[in-house]
């Protein structure tokens, strides 16, 4: 995905320049950059993935206006070093997660600030495959986010995967 389309796809979600946020099971980067762009130069990003060498490469020939901690970790497991934020986004992450409700309520209540966002873009699918081992359609995601007291999520983007006859959508809800 273009850099482009993924501002597009998730910036309807983002309201605060300036603000904390955390990119998790950041990988190659594209959406921790878009990020950079819509929070602008207040704004803070902890990427967060086990791989972070493409975005690392990406970092030395883009521009970041944001301040954005990189580490090489697992996002699935406590994360420490992350401070209160505003908002954690979920770009094609979450269909790797096998306890999906059970680590959406611990990130939401030990992370995510009172009103905080939570953004998702995931495969709109619901069979299983080696790519994607934990399909999260957009019912799946509004029934998760009900069980645990977020808000119900609101979709604001749709696009064609490259993979196949697939599509992303790009929803989020509050805390």
């Amino acid at each position: 995905m273009k850099l482009e389309e993924a501002i597009k796809l998730i910036q309807p979600a983002i309201s605060q320049s300036g603000s904390v946020w955390a990119d998790l099971g950041a990988g190659s980067g594209t959406f921790t950059l878009a990020l950079n762009e819509i929070l602008g130069f207040d704004g803070v990003i902890f990427a967060v993935d086990l791989h972070l060498n493409l975005l690392r490469d990406q970092l030395k020939i883009q521009y970041t206006r944001s301040t954005i901690h990189l580490y090489e970790e697992n996002f699935t497991l406590p994360m420490p070093f992350l401070p209160s934020l505003d908002g954690i986004l979920l770009a094609n992450s979450l269909h790797y997660v096998k306890e999906q409700e059970s680590f959406l309520e611990r990130i939401s209540n030990t992370y995510l600030k009172p009103g905080g966002t939570i953004v998702c873009v995931e495969y709109d699918r619901f069979e299983a495959d080696q790519w994607v081992p934990y399909p999260l359609p957009l019912p799946y995601f509004e029934r998760l986010a009900a069980n645990i007291g977020l808000t119900l999520p609101e979709e604001i983007g749709r696009k064609r995967s490259i993979y196949g006859n697939q599509e992303l959508y790009a929803a989020y809800c509050h805390r």
